[in-house]
């Protein structure tokens, strides 16, 4: 994982899907459009993992980030919700943080409880 800190966007995978995200609104896709683009390409991606404790942390990772981006442009579907609220209650992908220092752990930790907080106070739609 290519991380330099423990916030939502400070890893190469949530900011690859952040400027795919950008990319797609650019060209005019509605936020639902491009949250099923993202979402089949990523788990097409991810379908080739041997290890399901990689594949678990960097599915949160897209799940989480495409919550945050929807929430950014008010779209935030109910499903997107779930899951991320899911995946931040299984530990999401502090496994990876597991390797590095308990500081750095506990603040990703954080992070991510911060971030279901947000979640569960925002409103959703029903897709």
């Amino acid at each position: 994982m290519g991380a330099w800190g423990t916030d939502l966007w400070e890893d190469d995978l949530s900011c690859d899907i952040q400027d795919e995200w950008n990319e797609l609104m650019d060209e005019g896709v509605s936020p639902r459009k491009a949250t099923k683009i993202i979402i089949k390409s990523w788990q097409e991606e991810f379908s080739d993992y041997d290890d399901e404790e990689d594949k678990l942390a960097d599915e949160s990772i897209l799940f989480i980030s495409l919550a945050g981006l929807q929430m950014r442009h008010r779209a935030l579907t109910s499903s997107v919700k779930k899951k991320a609220i899911q995946l931040i209650e299984k530990g999401a992908d502090l496994a990876l943080w597991e390797e590095g220092d308990d500081e750095s752990y506990q603040e990703r930790k954080k992070v991510l409880e911060e971030f279901k907080n947000k979640l569960n106070n925002t409103k959703s739609s029903l897709f």
